[in-house]
């Protein structure tokens, strides 16, 4: 008998995945590679390939304000639960300070007020948004760069364990959880690089006006600038736990149109 050879497509993915791709093409333009990240972290989730006791996936999204970050992600819930709102949203410039943690976890026994605080990130709050045919949770946290770094070490065991500890000692299962954490860092440098004046040509900013789209090593200088503002502002053990970090390119007119 001939053994069939066959070479595997990678960029091939089954139907329910293909379904989420076509939800977030027709609602997203232009960050074709924050897609095809969010789609292969659920092709593997669906597959049982992805991570044992790790999040479904981890996703740092960088870019200025008003290219898709958010937008992504309410897409995202939308296609698979039907509600642009089914996720935990957190504000992170409301935890700038150490002890705002508590918003999340709870308040250990002992403290004024520990009864009456309701955690953010409790099992109940994660399972809120499961419906019957999909059990997945989303989890948002927007602006991360303006929180307290006493949230970016709470973060390391949620994104390497899928575990988090409460302020009762309960413990939160994330293995179910796509985590997204939306950034502003390295807008200024990018937008240097989209001025005239420091290089970039005039025919350029007119082409990106007109299509949306920058050359190749336009595209790399700015996704360059992001990730090496992360990197400034995170430490390695924080960056090395994230899955992909994306940076989103900014809109012309006609994708702003669209």
């Amino acid at each position: 008998m001939k053994s069939l050879k066959k070479a595997l497509d990678p960029t091939q993915v089954g139907s329910e995945a293909g379904k989420l791709a076509a939800g977030l093409y027709q609602r997203i333009v232009g960050q074709d590679e924050a897609i095809h990240a969010i789609v292969g972290a659920y092709q593997m989730y669906l597959a049982g390939t992805n991570s044992p006791g790790r999040p479904i996936g981890n996703f740092l999204f960088l870019g200025p304000t008003g290219s898709g970050k958010t937008r992504l992600v309410e897409a995202t819930a939308e296609s698979l639960v039907g509600d642009a709102r089914a996720m935990i949203k957190i504000d992170c410039a409301e935890l700038q300070h150490s002890h705002e943690i508590a918003k999340l976890i709870g308040s250990p026994p002992g403290y004024l007020g520990h009864r009456e605080t309701h955690p953010l990130l409790s099992q109940e709050e994660l399972h809120q948004y499961h419906t019957e045919k999909m059990k997945l949770s989303f989890v948002l946290f927007d602006e991360i760069e303006k929180a307290s770094d006493a949230l970016w070490n709470l973060l390391l065991g949620i994104l390497d364990k899928a575990t988090l500890t409460l302020g009762d000692n309960r413990r939160v299962d994330f293995s179910r959880t796509l985590i997204f954490m939306t950034s502003n860092l390295g807008a200024a440098e990018m937008g240097s690089i989209l001025r005239p004046n420091l290089g970039f040509a005039a025919s350029e900013i007119q082409a990106l006006h007109r299509t949306g789209e920058l050359n190749e090593d336009t595209s790399d200088k700015i996704a360059r600038a992001g990730v090496e503002a992360a990197r400034r502002k995170f430490t390695p053990e924080f960056m090395n736990r994230i899955d992909q970090v994306v940076v989103f390119k900014p809109l012309g007119q006609a994708g702003l149109r669209k």
